[in-house]
């Protein structure tokens, strides 16, 4: 047990220790996240339409005055802000999809951001022809003589001239 004004040099501390005392000392508690989170997210639904923005971690981050790392350290452990990340990269997932589509956003700008900020890939194109020829013996070996009776007929033309 410890008692006031003593050593904890030695003793370890669990990883949500550690957060609980980082977020006492920065003044940072789960609910000033989750109220610059709706903060955040309320602004860009209720925006006029000539000042919408789409939804950043970073405007969020500059909103709650914390560092992205340090959102995201957080974000592990408290599943409220996790959610809060998770609906903003949806709301800039569908801005995007839709923005794109109905050309109100630059589509390649849109392409851009749902490769590299949303997962998405293009899909190589798989094309598969299958041949089926049922061609008995004979008339492969008649189609072989034809061919190079018509290549020898042709080497004697070059020789020819």
């Amino acid at each position: 047990m410890l008692y006031w004004g003593m050593s904890t040099k030695g003793t370890k501390l669990s990883p949500l220790t550690r957060q609980k005392i980082s977020l006492a000392k920065t003044k940072i508690t789960k609910d000033h996240l989750i109220k610059s989170g709706m903060e955040y997210i309320n602004g860009i639904l209720n925006a006029p339409k000539k000042d919408k923005k789409l939804p950043t971690i970073v405007g969020f981050c500059l909103v709650a005055g914390i560092s992205r790392s340090r959102l995201y350290d957080l974000a592990e452990l408290t599943p409220e802000v996790a959610d809060i990340i998770e609906y903003i990269d949806m709301m800039q997932e569908e801005i995007a999809l839709q923005g794109g589509i109905t050309n109100r956003l630059n589509p390649i700008f849109s392409m851009f951001l749902l490769k590299s900020k949303q997962g998405y890939k293009d899909s190589p194109q798989v094309l598969n022809q299958t041949n089926q020829f049922n061609i008995t013996p004979e008339l492969l070996q008649d189609a072989l003589k034809l061919m190079h009776s018509k290549e020898k007929k042709e080497i004697k033309g070059k020789v020819v001239k």
